[in-house]
């Protein structure tokens, strides 16, 4: 995949002139002092907090550049002012799952379905753990992982705590590093 050495068509020397990495900022940026006289931020921090209608929390900040303003995540920022790259097709991913926290060691790039997979487990599940539902015609605990748009089936159990080794075990496999996993309890993992 093609590396990018800009964002949104904004040049890494370019941001490089007006922000730089911060831990100490909450978003994880700070704005440089500028000499064109454009803003006088004078290292305040840089970009505010975003809700999305899904409740999905962010930092984004806007940038003008070249008579266009353009609205930017932090996060993307960071990546690429760290590394001094962002491949094209990926996104950021927050290892920790905190949208909010953009420290280089938290965030990593990945496919729209790597990120996926590191997601929170939803809302209507009742096992506690991703990939283990109650299958109500069989009575029993059912395991399923999705990959790529596939949904992959790891069998049906009649004990919560096998379904949810099994399914730990489905999803490091299937997973790997971008695997969200939940040890709550010590178990025993099978390999698959």
């Amino acid at each position: 995949m093609k590396k990018l050495k800009s964002i949104n068509g904004i040049p890494l020397k370019y941001i490089r002139s007006i922000l730089k990495i911060d831990s100490k900022s909450p978003s994880g940026l700070t704005w440089l002092p500028r000499e064109d006289g454009q803003f006088n931020f004078d290292n305040k921090s840089a970009g505010c907090k975003h809700t999305s209608q899904k409740k999905y929390q962010s930092w984004g900040l806007s940038i003008n550049y070249n008579g266009k303003r353009k609205s930017l995540l932090v996060s993307r920022i960071i990546f690429l002012l760290h590394n001094k790259y962002l491949t094209k097709e990926k996104c950021i991913d927050h290892i920790d799952n905190n949208s909010l926290n953009n420290s280089i060691e938290n965030l990593r790039e990945g496919t729209i379905s790597q990120n996926n997979m590191n997601s929170k487990r939803s809302k209507i599940n009742t096992s506690g753990h991703k990939g283990v539902f109650w299958h109500k015609s069989s009575g029993k605990w059912q395991v399923r992982i999705r990959l790529n748009g596939k949904e992959h089936y790891f069998g049906l159990y009649a004990n919560k705590e096998d379904a949810i080794k099994v399914a730990i075990a489905a999803r490091k496999k299937l997973h790997g590093e971008f695997g969200r996993i939940k040890w709550s309890m010590n178990l025993e993992i099978p390999c698959l």
